[in-house]
């Protein structure tokens, strides 16, 4: 049921919210929609929304500390509230005001992530992560080589293509990303070459690290068959079975 003026009056509204709002809502029923899609509004539901009750309606001068403590989200929510209070068109207004809503929603989460998670499509089977692990354990090494050819590995995965068993760094650019010497680089890339962890072909004046997408593979899954036979065409000769220099 329609509440009166009086009643809405009587329930702290000021005189002038009352007739913003029912310009509001005479121009809601008139497009047959309101600002958020949804059915047109009475005077009662949209105070209920947005009518402020008795209160000062000048705009505030907001300090820059002020807005510091709210965030960026919240800041800007903030100066959409008091820039709805000086905009005279009414549908404006109104708009305004939602969108200072919906900013002070966003301004409760984060606003964005440290880290992205959701690059793609990623998998390193654990049976190739402990497969490798052990047979690295397994040989004459020190305990210093045998982390550094792990965190090389790891390096090694982080830059797989799309769809792609040949990682997108050279030997070289793996020691530029690690900080380390090139004999390490070296001496781990061979291990992990004993140990049947990756593969180096020859391409032109470059070696290219392959990694079995079998242990380790970034992409649509439905294209991982296809993925597995590339690297196994690009890899080993078919005629032979042994690998390509």
């Amino acid at each position: 049921m329609a509440l009166s003026r009086k009643e809405l009056f009587r329930r702290g509204y000021k005189e002038q919210d009352i007739e913003l709002a029912s310009k509001v809502s005479s121009h809601e029923h008139r497009i047959g929609f309101a600002p958020d899609g949804g059915p047109p509004g009475s005077v009662g539901q949209i105070l209920g929304k947005h009518g402020t009750r008795r209160r000062k309606t000048d705009p505030v001068d907001l300090t820059p500390r002020q807005l510091r403590k709210h965030g960026r989200l919240g800041a800007a929510a903030l100066l959409a509230d008091q820039e709805a209070l000086t905009e005279p068109d009414v549908v404006r207004q109104l708009e305004i005001r939602m969108t200072a809503n919906k900013l002070k929603e966003l301004a409760k989460k984060p606003e964005k992530l440290e880290f992205d998670f959701f690059k793609g499509n990623w998998s390193v089977a654990e049976e190739y992560h402990d497969t490798i692990r052990d047979r690295i354990h397994a040989l004459p090494l020190t305990p210093a080589k045998r982390a550094m050819a792990i965190m090389v590995m790891a390096e090694i995965i982080r830059w797989l293509p799309w769809e792609g068993s040949a990682c997108t760094k050279t030997a070289a650019e793996i020691q530029d990303l690690l900080k380390i010497r090139q004999a390490d680089v070296s001496h781990a890339i061979k291990t992990l070459e004993e140990v049947g962890a990756v593969h180096r072909v020859t391409k032109g004046r470059t070696k290219l690290i392959y990694v079995n997408p079998e242990g380790a593979y970034r992409g649509n899954v439905h294209n991982h068959l296809e993925a597995v036979e590339r690297y196994k065409a690009e890899v080993f000769d078919l005629h032979t079975g042994e690998k390509r220099p």
